[in-house]
């Protein structure tokens, strides 16, 4: 990977670990206050602390890992002088926590296959684990390794050790790689649809790139065997492939995040779009009765030119001002719409679905062509039409009848007839 790249990622699956751990303990104490209230882990269900140990050791592994991280470390520990190889340490670590991140993959297959696994099947993947650390601790002193610039070489006498070193680490990731592999494709078959079994399929994925960029490290192993030198570098192919494992199994562990992250961008959309859908009506309102603006005139223009930055607050007001506007023309309706609106409907009859809206939007061109033509209102004018409904209490069901009121007024064909009805009917003359 890129020397750069490695610090997000690592920072991704930091805060995945956190994140998963946190939702989940509220979602428990939101169930159960009195089982959630158990602190620290033991409130977190086992796949859960599993997932988020995996996640935390393989964020601190691959900020060890990175080149940048090595040489920094290397420099400190040079100036201390504490070690005869001072790149050496974090090297090591960052391989300890590789493994520590794979264990936890172990753990959490049997969490996945069991439930809450029992102490024994811990106990046997711990045992292990422990033994994969300390045979690899005992072959990675017999080989005696120096890191010189950025490679890690050893002595002839200490090849077969580097070679066991490697060849013993890619042989238990792959094991269990293969292990979780199997649960959760095993899972993603018997789950519903949704952005669970998405995750679900891409963790299947991420986890067979996996498997193939295990398997590219046998190269590390004859490299070690024939020549005593292990590259820090990755070659173009080990690039792509663990890049694209990261990608995979980060998407396929950010799933708890989508629901956070979608909901609140498509709520901004969807009032974003009826705020649009609903600013040709207000743009005529407006026109006639600029007393019906909330915002003073100076701040109408940019909301006109720039999406608002609060759209769910701006679609509010809009369908403040929209029925503020609607009660000032309830004394400006005309008798006659019924009429006019009959005789424009025999010529282009509105669908059975907008008759009712129809109605309502006919009444509000004939009554603002009277407003604007200077007509007094008139408090006790009859009203040819229902009243205007209140807002509802949902505000998406409201914005929703608003938006088709005005589709009909601007794209209805017998509206248009009516509004031209009014306009040459003297508008601004006395009422009958």
């Amino acid at each position: 990977m890129s020397e750069l790249a490695l610090y997000p990622v690592a920072a991704f699956f930091a805060l995945n670990a956190y994140h998963l751990a946190r939702s989940t303990r509220a979602a428990r104490n939101a169930r159960s206050p009195r089982d959630g209230a158990r602190g620290g882990w033991a409130g977190l269900g086992a796949s859960t602390r599993y997932t988020c140990y995996c996640t935390a050791f393989l964020g601190a592994a691959l900020l060890l890992l990175a080149p940048p991280t090595v040489t920094g470390a290397a420099r400190l520990l040079s100036l201390a002088g504490l070690l005869a190889s001072p790149a050496l340490l974090p090297v090591l670590l960052g391989d300890a926590l590789h493994l520590c991140a794979t264990g936890a993959i172990a753990l959490l297959t049997v969490a996945l296959a069991s439930g809450e696994p029992a102490r024994t099947a811990v106990r046997r993947q711990l045992g292990i684990l422990g033994t994969v650390l300390a045979l690899c601790a005992v072959l990675i002193t017999a080989a005696g390794p120096d890191v010189t610039t950025g490679d890690l070489t050893v002595a002839p006498a200490g090849r077969p050790y580097l070679a066991a070193y490697n060849g013993l680490r890619t042989l238990y990731i792959a094991y269990c790689l293969t292990a979780l592999l199997r649960q959760v494709a095993r899972r993603a078959r018997a789950t519903a649809r949704g952005h669970r079994r998405t995750g679900l399929h891409l963790l299947t994925l991420g986890l067979a790139v996996g498997l193939v960029w295990d398997a590219w490290g046998i190269d590390d192993v004859v490299d070690a065997a024939t020549s005593g030198a292990q590259s820090a570098g990755e070659d173009s192919a080990s690039a792509v492939l663990g890049l694209l494992c990261a990608a995979l199994l980060a998407a396929g562990l950010s799933t708890t995040l989508w629901p956070a992250v979608l909901t609140p961008v498509r709520g901004w959309l969807r009032a974003h779009r009826r705020y649009r859908a609903l600013t040709p009506l207000w743009t005529e309102l407006h026109t006639v009765l600029p007393q019906i603006a909330l915002a003073p005139a100076h701040r109408l223009l940019p909301q006109r030119l720039l999406p608002p930055r609060d759209p769910q607050f701006a679609l509010y007001r809009r369908i403040i001002e929209i029925h503020d506007a609607r009660l000032i023309l309830r004394h400006h309706l005309d008798p006659r719409t019924p009429q006019w609106l009959t005789a424009a409907a025999r010529r282009f009859p509105p669908p059975a679905a907008l008759v009712a809206a129809t109605a309502e939007a006919a009444a509000l061109a004939a009554a603002l062509e009277r407003a604007a033509a200077g007509a007094l209102p008139t408090p006790a004018a009859p009203l040819a039409v229902p009243p205007a409904e209140p807002p509802c209490a949902a505000l998406e069901s409201e914005a929703d009848r608003l938006v088709d009121l005005a589709r009909v007024y601007t794209t209805s064909p017998a509206v248009a007839a009516v509004r031209t009805y009014a306009r040459t009917a003297r508008p601004n003359a006395p009422l009958p």
